[in-house]
């Protein structure tokens, strides 16, 4: 046979594997429909369960590829790293899905639709999931949070970006003999996951679902920070503990030096110069009409009007950053998620440490969502980071005069 010969052959082959209309195949898709209960004795669960050192204190034998299952788990995305720290919602967003990972629901009704999965548990709660593999949003009790859906070899896996660094992903899969819907749950990040499998089976019409039982204490979440050594700020979402009458504690005498300024916005006194930082946009927020530069140009001019100086392309200790994420629905709607930071970097002797460590300070925070149709969504959006930044501006004002 000759080399011409085999090269026909295999562009025929590839050729033959291709639809009708020169396209791959559509991604295979499982029938997931129905009502199922969860079989506790089949399923697993794990007495500790959370992200990294959360749980236990210490790392759990065979950290770092922990509790591989059975339906199949992708490895760590290496580029599942965080570069900030997570807003209020994000920790509350990862303390919930934390919860629902461990406390699983005893009852599913699955409907699928024309590339939607549609779940609604035994609490009544609905999440409609769009399998196309495009960033959508899934409401949950702080805030939307960035969602992934797609089908995998006939699997349906759902991925939760719940915060920086952080990520919990469901694979759904159906077993026909004997009948079972399998769902696989990972708590994943940087150097290592959590994985734990649960066993459904068809509920009879009008079966009531088992009793759940007991809720285990959700774990502690701690946050992490944009580089190693940095100190780690309790979750926004639970408040610190209140001291006798109701006041908050007081700064622990050994950290608290003798000059210690405790006045409202001390921490912006002194306050002049910032540095400014927007994070690059991904293709859906360029598409739905974002652009990096004009983001950082409405915040330089917010800082400049109130008399700030900006320095730009330098190591800058304190600095505007500003991040946003974009999906974009199949009708043309945009939805994106938008926070601006003012972070600061200093040497600090923490009371427990014996000698000063570098650590990240966020001294404020606002974020927003907004949704609009693609034609001024940018604009919209821009202007809105803009109102934030002159919130700052006004607040490094009035702590300085």
């Amino acid at each position: 046979m000759t080399r011409m010969s085999v090269a026909a052959m295999l562009l025929a082959a590839s050729v033959a594997s291709m639809s009708g209309q020169g396209k791959p195949a559509a991604p295979a898709e499982a029938a997931l429909g129905g009502t199922w209960k969860l079989n506790r004795d089949l399923s697993q669960f794990p007495r500790d369960i959370g992200f990294g050192m959360d749980v236990t204190g210490a790392v759990r034998p065979g950290s770092g590829e922990r509790g591989v299952a059975e339906a199949g788990g992708e490895s760590v995305n290496p580029g599942l790293v965080a570069n900030r720290p997570p807003s209020r919602e994000e920790a509350m967003n990862s303390r919930q899905m934390v919860d629902e990972v461990r406390n699983p629901p005893a009852r599913l009704t699955i409907t699928q639709g024309p590339g939607t999965v549609t779940v609604t548990d035994d609490l009544g709660r609905t999440r409609t999931y769009h399998t196309d593999g495009r960033d959508a949003f899934t409401p949950l009790d702080a805030a939307p949070a960035a969602t992934v859906s797609r089908w995998d070899a006939g699997r349906l896996v759902i991925r939760y970006k719940v915060e920086p660094g952080r990520e919990v992903r469901y694979t759904v899969s159906r077993r026909a003999s004997p009948p079972q819907l399998v769902v696989q749950a990972e708590l994943l990040e940087r150097g290592g996951r959590d994985t734990v499998v649960r066993i459904y089976e068809p509920a009879a019409a009008g079966e009531p679902a088992a009793e759940q039982a007991p809720q285990q204490a959700p774990p502690v979440l701690t946050l992490p920070s944009q580089r190693p050594g940095a100190a780690q700020q309790p979750p926004p979402a639970q408040a610190p503990p209140a001291a006798a009458g109701g006041m908050m504690p007081a700064v622990p005498a050994a950290a608290a030096p003798a000059d210690l300024d405790q006045r409202p916005g001390a921490e912006l006194k002194g306050l002049s110069s910032l540095g400014v930082v927007v994070e690059d946009l991904g293709a859906e927020a360029v598409a739905c009409g974002l652009q990096q530069s004009a983001i950082e140009a409405a915040a330089v001019k917010s800082l400049s009007s109130a008399g700030l100086k900006v320095v730009q392309n330098t190591d800058e200790d304190t600095y505007l950053y500003v991040h946003v994420i974009t999906a974009a629905s199949q009708t043309g709607t945009c939805f994106s998620r938008y926070d601006a930071y003012i972070y600061s970097n200093t040497a600090a002797k923490l009371s427990y440490g014996s000698r000063p460590a570098l650590v990240q300070v966020s001294l404020l925070h606002k974020g927003g969502m907004a949704t609009s149709a693609t034609r001024g969504h940018g604009e919209a959006v821009t202007r809105a980071i803009a109102q934030y930044v002159d919130q700052f501006a006004a607040q490094i004002r009035n702590a300085n005069k």
